[in-house]
């Protein structure tokens, strides 16, 4: 019997509502963190793509998605730490898509990387479109940071945009102290530099 979804919302943070869907049991499974956009909060966009949602007030939230509620709130207030992996669902994720946010994971606050860098970083060298393509599907968007990957150019816009809408991006970057005007990375932020025997990797076997 497939378990019901459940939903709870971060009503105020600094780019708007954050909505959480998780799966509820013993082992508590977090299925998808949804952004608010210019046109639509992030509540309104999780009834559109789910069915039968079960609201949740966060005093009847279990420990774990708590802590994931107050680890979002603590990094939008400027905390720097790495989020936990543990009980995110990468299942719905391709071996490609999970390879490209393995590698987003593993960037480092106040860095940025471009598409064809995280193309190379991952072995495809030709593949920045479809990078970008897993980006825009990240599924984890702040807990998986794919608002650090810009355009050749510097400018912030992706090939299918932000989840959260340009904006949301710009000040995601601008948290972690990344110079941006005019929509364009002007500091000299580092791009991606990975040290692969330290890298966590995402379970594929989800």
């Amino acid at each position: 019997m497939e378990m019901e979804l459940k939903e709870f919302t971060i009503e105020k943070t600094i780019i708007g509502p954050i909505t959480i869907v998780f799966q509820d049991s013993d082992n508590v499974l977090i299925k998808n963190i949804i952004l608010s956009t210019p046109d639509l909060k992030s509540k309104e966009i999780t009834y559109k793509s789910y069915d039968n949602l079960d609201s949740v007030s966060f005093s009847h939230l279990n420990k774990r998605i708590k802590k994931l509620v107050l680890d979002i709130q603590d990094y939008l207030n400027g905390k720097d730490f790495k989020f936990s992996l543990d009980n995110f669902d990468f299942s719905g994720c391709s071996p490609f898509e999970r390879e490209v946010l393995n590698a987003e994971y593993n960037t480092k606050r106040g860095s940025v990387n471009t598409y064809g860098e995280l193309a190379k970083e991952i072995g495809h060298p030709k593949a920045y479109r479809a990078v970008g393509n897993a980006l825009r599907k990240n599924p984890f968007p702040i807990v998986i940071p794919c608002h650090r990957t810009i355009k050749k150019d510097r400018t912030i816009g992706g090939f299918n945009g932000y989840q959260g809408g340009i904006e949301s991006k710009e000040i995601l970057l601008s948290l972690e102290n990344v110079e941006v005007q005019q929509r364009k990375v002007i500091s000299e932020s580092p791009v991606i530099s990975l040290n692969k025997k330290a890298q966590k990797k995402l379970d594929i076997d989800n």
